[in-house]
């Protein structure tokens, strides 16, 4: 049985042509020509120049007009409460309710992967916990009171589908230095699969110190190196030859 999972993200649908769709809506916008039109005319050129245009003057309205559609597995239940914060989405995630947890496994933080101590006293925990679980449901316990012994770090699968512009947020907040580990892999993953199917879009997505250069985490206490530099004054330039 195995153990440790590690976070899977698939892109399994999206918009057609999602840069012409999102390129076609923005110049709709200041054209007399109908948005059929626009959307079978556009030039390559022009619709890199449009979404050049709306992206960094700030006219993200049009991004939602792409959809965008994740399979995510090997993730625990901490990162999906988390992700539903995320609100304009759409989610379909798999029910304890309904299926069997006694062999699905758990995600294990970086934290304590390598301590042989602490890892061992984890895994002690969470073999615990599944035994239990097992014990109830041998005992005729429904699995929807089973599941309250299971811990946060129990391995989900979850489907979601999210708009460009939400996923710009989702990007932001989540691959910054200063996010979870979890959350910071499947965000930037997320952003990787994106960049294959609309590299015009997404390429102007990112964490505030890639995308403005400023960084709103500077006073946290969990701050990643970037956000230090920011704090002592540095460039971002300056930090990342600072590294070399």
């Amino acid at each position: 049985m195995k153990s440790e999972v590690e976070p899977t993200v698939s892109l399994i649908s999206y918009t057609p042509n999602p840069e012409r769709v999102v390129a076609a809506a923005a110049r709709a916008c200041w054209s007399n020509r109908s948005v059929q039109e626009l959307y079978a005319t556009l030039s390559d050129y022009d619709v890199s120049r449009v979404l050049r245009k709306v992206i960094v003057r700030g006219h993200t309205s049009v991004l939602e007009h792409a959809q965008f559609t994740f399979a995510l597995s090997g993730v625990s239940r901490v990162l999906t409460h988390q992700l539903v914060r995320h609100r304009m989405a759409s989610y379909s995630q798999v029910s304890q309710q309904r299926i069997s947890q006694a062999d699905s496994a758990y995600s294990i933080p970086p934290a304590f992967r390598d301590d042989a101590v602490l890892r061992r006293k984890y895994e002690q925990w969470m073999d615990d916990a599944r035994e239990l679980y097992a014990f109830l449901l041998q005992h005729g316990v429904p699995k929807g009171s089973a599941r309250y012994v299971l811990p946060a770090a129990w391995e989900t699968r979850i489907v979601v589908t999210m708009n460009a512009r939400s996923l710009f947020n989702l990007i932001a907040q989540r691959a910054c230095g200063a996010e979870d580990w979890e959350f910071r892999i499947v965000a930037t993953r997320m952003q990787q699969e994106l960049l294959s199917v609309a590299p015009r879009i997404f390429q102007f997505a990112g964490p505030p110190c890639k995308t403005t250069h400023q960084c709103p985490e500077t006073g946290a206490s969990d701050a990643c190196g970037r956000a230090r530099a920011f704090a002592a004054g540095m460039q971002l330039r300056e930090f990342e030859l600072h590294r070399i």
